[in-house]
């Protein structure tokens, strides 16, 4: 045995794992046979997750405690996903000011609570080091295999998956054979930048650069910055470079609700996972919020910035507790959408100009798993085609965890997932035909397109309590159903 329980035989220069082991010492056989110990189980294979991040821990934990035989492969040297990455300097989704945006009340694990002395909105190495403990609480890191990054899942002629993965610090490439394949990577790996690209950006002489490569604003100390967007990165990073910056510009091409983290005293997040809240029917919710707002915040048009074109919760919100302080303050001056650049000068669609020496885009990412083909998780239309979020028809044996954009915590939803997803590997549950699969996510997409838009982030939001109860509606549903199903 070599490598984390795992035995290999080679093949045309790659090698292919033959027997990984159960936790406890037992190998486990090839695709298609059942160790002994599991023979009334027949059901039982080896499985695969992609990522340890928040997502693939909370998978990883549900499988562990249903005794299931897994191996959980992530491209870094530590858990914690964008928690872990965001003190390091490098490109990622997390900058050195990060927060938790929700309630540690309700963002930790429901076994696992984030520990009392927490503050509120823990900060990202706060995240990371209760990740890294609830690793290592559960005992998930013996099944953890760091630096190997995944190139390739493709279907096994026979049965299950091939996993063809490169060891980030070698770059030696071998092929995993598992009956199932969890992705759990999210969704913040790849920026989105304006397309088509903004007229003179070529002829620009000041930096550009995206979210993802922003960490500090002490690399923009005395500088006068453009921040593109509105969301929620676009309102911490404008605030993190208004303290330092000698001017701070925030270009807004299309406006969105600004909500507090707290409302009434009360986390936002917090309200979202109340049963009084999810009793209200959404007219009322709405409307709710909307009283609120006005109450506390006053109209966006006061602070300067457009009044949304849409009600709240027909589009994601920016939420910030800082955002509109600093507007009012004049650390932070709000402009239209940029509309060219000439010369070092930044031209915005009302006709004025600023002179700039840099611009942050925090304009998104795109979903998007270099490793799995396109149309195995979207529509004809780019939408992301998942049945409950979670299971792309016709491909038996892959799930998606945490691909999706919650009102409230992810992390409750998240755990709903995992237990689904351990329902199907483990046989106790199965899933419907092919054809009620699709209808119930055509029927989600039509929601979405008419509630947020058409794009491939409008269709992974979710409304935290509809959305649990949809998951455990389902694995009511088809408990004990392990024979129904799709084929490839």
């Amino acid at each position: 045995m070599d490598e984390g329980g795992l035995s290999y035989m080679t093949q045309q220069g790659i090698r292919y794992a033959q027997s990984p082991q159960y936790s406890d010492g037992v190998a486990v056989p090839r695709i298609g046979e059942v160790p002994s110990q599991y023979a009334d189980q027949p059901s039982r294979g080896h499985t695969c997750v992609i990522g340890a991040g928040l997502a693939g821990l909370a998978v990883a934990k549900t499988l562990r405690g249903r005794n299931s035989t897994f191996s959980v492969l992530e491209q870094t040297t530590d858990v914690g996903g964008l928690w872990h990455s965001a003190g390091s300097g490098a490109p990622s989704p997390g900058y050195a000011s990060l927060h938790l945006n929700t309630s540690s009340k309700v963002s930790g694990f429901s076994d696992f609570p984030m520990p009392n002395g927490y503050p509120r909105y823990p900060r990202h190495d706060l995240v990371a080091e209760y990740l890294s403990d609830f690793a290592d609480e559960f005992g998930l890191r013996e099944h953890i295999r760091f630096g190997v990054e995944v190139v390739e899942v493709a279907p096994n002629p026979d049965s299950g998956w091939n996993v063809r993965t490169r060891d980030t610090a070698t770059g030696r490439e071998e092929i995993l054979m598992f009956q199932h394949v969890v992705v759990a990577t999210g969704h913040h790996s790849h920026p989105k930048w304006p397309e088509p690209a903004i007229p003179g950006a070529e002829q620009f002489p000041g930096a550009q650069l995206h979210s993802y490569e922003y960490f500090s604003p002490a690399d923009h100390v005395g500088k006068r910055v453009v921040v593109a967007g509105f969301g929620n990165s676009a309102a911490d990073v404008s605030v993190d470079l208004s303290r330092l910056a000698s001017k701070t510009y925030l270009s807004i091409r299309r406006s969105l609700h600004v909500v507090p983290k707290t409302m009434l005293g009360i986390p936002i997040d917090e309200i979202a996972s109340k049963g009084w809240w999810a009793r209200m029917g959404f007219d009322d919710q709405r409307r709710f919020v909307e009283v609120v707002l006005r109450v506390i915040r006053g109209r966006l048009a006061d602070y300067g910035i457009p009044e949304p074109d849409h009600r709240i919760f027909s589009s994601p919100v920016t939420i910030s507790d800082e955002l509109l302080s600093r507007i009012s303050h004049g650390d932070i001056t709000v402009k239209p959408a940029i509309d060219r650049f000439d010369g070092s000068a930044v031209c915005f669609s009302d006709g004025t100009r600023v002179e700039a020496d840099a611009v942050v885009y925090c304009t998104g990412y795109r979903i998007a798993f270099p490793f799995l083909p396109g149309e195995w998780f979207r529509d004809s239309t780019g939408q992301i085609a998942l049945y409950h979020r979670v299971i792309p028809p016709g491909r038996p044996g892959l799930y998606f965890a945490g691909l999706i954009r919650p009102v409230g915590s992810i992390t409750r939803l998240l755990e709903g997932q995992a237990e689904w997803i351990a329902d199907l590997v483990d046989g106790s549950a199965g899933l419907p035909h092919t054809k009620e699969m699709i209808t119930e996510i055509e029927r989600h997409l039509a929601a979405a397109r008419q509630r947020y838009g058409p794009t491939e982030i409008d269709s992974i939001q979710v409304d935290f309590a509809p959305y649990l109860e949809s998951l455990l509606s389902e694995r009511r549903a088809r408990a004990g159903s392990c024979c129904a199903g799709s084929t490839r």
